[in-house]
């Protein structure tokens, strides 16, 4: 018995709480994961959690101060806008345009992108450098301009959004996940599974995979906090979600006009952008840096 104490108490620990350990010696890192999933779980749970409808306009309470100002109401937590609409229900209930969707746009690009990335990856000639040599053009494009490029062919609207944001990162994915493909190709350790007779689809999945993960992290995270970014662009220039739907972006257009007289409209919604993509990022690049460790160490 005493014997198998000490092997349980050598024994390594999983991978996932080696990444779990790492992000933890970050306090920066820890708070991002606090923030981003506070965020995920009133997107989830945003048909619950708002105290109001989103669109119910409250005449006796137009341009309300949030409740820690002396002129505001408890009734308000953060206060309503220039129709009487509570800003804290429009929030929560924006967080499903803001972060839902762009979540939805990165999965499935991602999917797009990472297929086809790899397929070039393991290609050789004339197929993958012409592919490179596409995508270069493509993605000396900024993404913004491209997304705002196909929403003026399609015209406004969430599904067209949806596309173009999709659309617009499937080359970014099928780029790094190509270039990091053909790094790895010529390794030693994937030459001696080369020659161990090994198929394409396990070296693609059990070798050179493993080894791009931090990569693949690194990516999926710029591209998350693109999307977001785009869409509430898109939304600030009207060329995104249409209003009244609370998407973050168009509340900060429609604050424009009242930011001298109620600075909170545009304030607390730009708060919940910022903080959004800033915990994303910083907890992306510590999970990548644990991931990078981990291949080193392995």
């Amino acid at each position: 018995m005493p014997n198998a104490n000490i092997y349980f108490q050598q024994r390594e620990p999983s991978p996932l709480r080696q990444l779990w350990l790492h992000v933890n010696s970050n306090p920066f890192a820890v708070v991002a994961f606090y923030i981003l999933s506070l965020a995920l779980v009133v997107m989830l749970g945003s048909a619950w959690l708002t105290p109001y409808s989103p669109d119910a306009q409250f005449a006796d309470a137009i341009l309300q101060p949030p409740s820690w100002d002396e002129s505001g109401e408890i009734n308000f937590l953060f206060g309503t806008d220039d129709l009487g609409r509570d800003i804290l229900s429009r929030i929560i209930a924006g967080s499903v345009y803001s972060l839902g969707y762009p979540l939805i746009a990165v999965v499935i690009a991602a999917v797009i992108g990472i297929s086809i990335g790899a397929w070039a990856g393991m290609s050789r000639g004339v197929q993958s450098s012409t592919l490179n040599h596409l995508l270069d053009v493509i993605l000396s494009i900024p993404s913004l301009l491209l997304a705002l490029v196909i929403i003026a062919m399609l015209g406004p609207s969430l599904i067209n959004v949806m596309f173009a944001i999709t659309l617009v990162l499937i080359p970014q994915f099928i780029h790094v996940v190509h270039n990091a493909i053909y790094d790895e190709r010529y390794k030693e350790y994937v030459t001696a599974s080369r020659l161990n007779g090994v198929t394409r689809w396990y070296m693609l999945t059990r070798v050179v995979f493993p080894n791009i993960t931090s990569v693949l992290v690194m990516q999926t995270t710029f591209a998350l906090s693109t999307a977001i970014l785009d869409i509430a662009a898109l939304g600030f220039l009207g060329l995104g979600v249409q209003a009244p739907a609370p998407e973050w972006g168009t509340m900060l257009a429609r604050s424009l006009d009242q930011v001298y007289v109620s600075p909170w409209m545009m304030v607390l919604p730009g708060l919940a952008l910022f903080l959004t993509i800033l915990s994303i990022n910083v907890l992306g690049d510590s999970i990548r840096a644990a991931i990078a460790e981990r291949v080193r160490n392995s």
